[in-house]
């Protein structure tokens, strides 16, 4: 059963075998090779692109920093914080500030109590908790005057209660006095030393 092929057919059987042979060399060899390759430029794309963005950004930095530095100058000029040199020294300024305002409106002051400083970033939190009675108009007096003045002052809490009126004898009604109990906390803020 053995066939014999004719030279045509050996010629074209072994074209075919080289073909094959080549296909397969292709495959197994060139095609891995070439998409690593691609594979690899891709990602040196990737990283030229990334080390240019890195070099824009390191280079705005002093562009940033300059800003930054002018905004606080800026934000210092406006006189929003406190310019003691201690935080205890502006929590004194606060509290005598507090006292001369509820004194000049009238109203009656019952304590002040200076509160712990808090740092937060570069700046520290000075704090006030005031206790005193008085009227609405009283209190309405005093919240403008803290909002309005400088350096910058926040009412951090605000606590009212009314104060039990006195009975008539007459009608055995209470009477309202119109006066309430007031508990406030009033913050400012001071840059840390540097």
């Amino acid at each position: 059963m053995l066939q014999t092929l004719s030279k045509l057919q050996q010629r074209s059987l072994a074209v075919g075998l080289l073909l094959g042979v080549i296909a397969l060399i292709l495959a197994l060899v060139v095609w891995p090779w070439y998409t690593q390759v691609t594979d690899a430029q891709q990602q040196i794309k990737d990283l030229v692109f990334r080390i240019q963005r890195y070099t824009r950004v390191i280079e705005g930095r002093n562009e940033v920093l300059e800003k930054v530095s002018q905004s606080k100058q800026g934000l210092d000029a406006l006189g929003y914080f406190y310019e003691q040199s201690s935080p205890a020294l502006a929590s004194a300024e606060l509290q005598a500030f507090i006292k001369n305002i509820i004194v000049s409106a009238g109203g009656v002051l019952e304590s002040t109590q200076v509160l712990p400083q808090v740092e937060e970033d570069d700046l520290i939190h000075i704090a006030v908790n005031v206790r005193l009675t008085g009227d609405i108009p009283l209190l309405r007096s005093i919240l403008y005057q803290i909002e309005t003045t400088k350096p910058l002052k926040l009412v951090e809490e605000l606590d009212l209660r009314p104060i039990r009126g006195v009975r008539n004898r007459m009608t055995g009604q209470l009477e309202d006095m119109g006066t309430v109990s007031i508990n406030l906390q009033v913050a400012g803020y001071m840059r840390k030393a540097q």
